[in-house]
């Protein structure tokens, strides 16, 4: 294969889950012409991979006659395969479309593909599994070692203490995965107390989701509406130990293999979400809400994770 697209959409976590997949295309076709196809509000990190040749924007217009044209011009590229890796109801209809006008074979686990992965029930196999599993169907070999210091950023001499990250924050559509604020700032408090800085990142629409943490802590690093993912990264690779909900952020600081501690409800999403690995330390219940304060801070003194 020599001209690749691929599809992802989605949201910032999906994007990470979909790396080492990307990773390992590349690593498959070294010369080939790979292009992504995506959000505008991720080219600048997926650049930062150096995995395509080029970035093509789709930002998921409601206007049928706009896709109509971009589907046109795709197929206009003459690619040898597109690997869907979003699988969504959206890209099914740009299956059918390019299916009857064009003679490009598709992978993807949706409707109307060429080269079909059927996915098992959710929650029997990570995201990330699935989508090496969907590959594998192309003869592309599953590639998990990846070095994500393209990531890296230079931080400030504020980091020069003791860290603790947290991620507070979830995204709109996430309220019921978010552990409560409150509670974060009674947690941040305790490690204050045991001489930590509590570090935050996030968006502007975090700042609600923090404000539990400011009014409570003196030891701060604010980083709300200046959390890029490099610096999320590079936080993440000093800090002692990453607190998070099943968020995007959180899996940008998962990225680099350092102790993190998910506050999440038991269920399908989460377990296909955060696979069980040695860094990856879970406290779930079927509502996330019911987690207190002081489980969490036994199960920090338990495991010795500060």
């Amino acid at each position: 294969m020599n001209r690749i697209l691929i599809i992802k959409h989605g949201s910032l976590g999906d994007i990470v889950f979909s790396l080492p997949i990307m990773h390992s295309i590349r690593t498959r076709y070294p010369n080939a012409s790979i292009n992504v196809l995506t959000e505008k509000k991720y080219f600048n990190f997926l650049y930062r991979t150096n995995f395509f040749n080029n970035i093509i924007e789709d930002n998921r217009s409601n206007n049928i006659f706009s896709s109509i044209l971009l589907l046109i011009e795709l197929i206009k590229q003459k690619y040898d395969v597109i690997i869907d890796l979003q699988n969504s109801t959206r890209t099914t209809y740009y299956h059918l479309f390019i299916s009857i006008f064009g003679r490009i074979k598709i992978c993807s686990s949706r409707k109307f593909a060429h080269i079909r992965y059927y996915i098992p029930p959710q929650g029997t196999e990570s995201v990330i599994q699935g989508l090496f599993n969907q590959i594998k169907l192309l003869g592309i070999p599953e590639i998990k070692d990846i070095d994500y210091n393209w990531l890296k950023t230079n931080l400030d001499d504020r980091y020069k203490n003791r860290i603790i990250l947290f991620i507070p924050g979830v995204s709109k559509n996430g309220k019921e995965k978010q552990w409560d604020p409150t509670k974060f700032g009674k947690l941040a408090k305790y490690c204050e107390e045991k001489n930590y800085y509590i570090c935050i990142v996030g968006t502007k629409k975090d700042e609600p989701s923090v404000l539990p943490i400011i009014n409570i802590c003196k030891k701060i690093i604010n980083n709300i509406d200046s959390s890029p993912p490099e610096v999320i990264y590079s936080i993440s690779q000093i800090a002692t130990l990453i607190i998070s909900n099943d968020t995007g952020p959180g899996h940008i600081a998962a990225l680099t293999k350092k102790n993190i501690l998910w506050l999440v409800n038991d269920n399908s999403v989460t377990k296909a979400n955060i696979p069980n690995t040695p860094n990856n330390f879970k406290i779930s219940s079927k509502n996330i809400k019911s987690i207190s304060t002081e489980e969490v801070i036994n199960f920090i003194e338990t495991n010795n994770l500060i």
